[in-house]
């Protein structure tokens, strides 16, 4: 028997503007908002607590770290970072945080696959040549604007805390 349209249409569009208006998830382990790489300018409370999700497969040697500046403690806690390792090649790295007081502040993540980096101080320190001037030059590891692929790149957040 047919559902007629009527009744399927309310369905649908609640499914559809709720997929729409979700900008995280509440489930990353952690009992708080989760974040992915598409959503980087995020807003939360002062007191709540939110995670940045993204995808690391350590078996392949892709590892993400937090790069400095580091975000500005004054609005932004860092509860750390925690690896779900139970799901082999499709893990995920979580990066924690509470929102401290009204303000803004941002979150730089250094994606690093196939082993490429260590650490944000490893890229850093690496790729930094001398500029002209005698000064380190800007790093040349670029920032990315789409989901993570094959390159080394900055992931950078812009959280605002109310």
């Amino acid at each position: 028997m047919r559902t007629p349209t009527a009744v399927r249409r309310p369905a649908v569009v609640a499914a559809l503007a709720l997929a729409l208006t979700a900008c995280g998830s509440s489930d990353s382990g952690s009992g708080s908002t989760t974040y992915g790489t598409q959503d980087r300018a995020i807003t939360v409370d002062a007191g709540e607590d939110f995670t940045l999700e993204v995808p690391a497969s350590s078996a392949m040697g892709e590892n993400w770290y937090l790069a400095d500046p580091k975000p500005d403690p004054a609005v932004l806690d860092d509860g750390g970072k925690r690896e779900d390792t139970d799901a082999g090649d499709d893990g995920m790295e979580y990066f924690d945080f509470t929102g401290v007081k009204a303000g803004k502040a941002t979150v730089k993540l250094l994606h690093c696959p196939n082993g490429f980096c260590h650490g944000a101080d490893d890229v850093d320190a690496a790729t930094a040549s001398p500029a002209p001037s005698g000064a380190p030059a800007a790093s040349p590891v670029p920032t990315a604007t789409g989901a993570p692929d094959d390159r080394v790149e900055y992931f950078v957040y812009e959280i605002t805390v109310r």
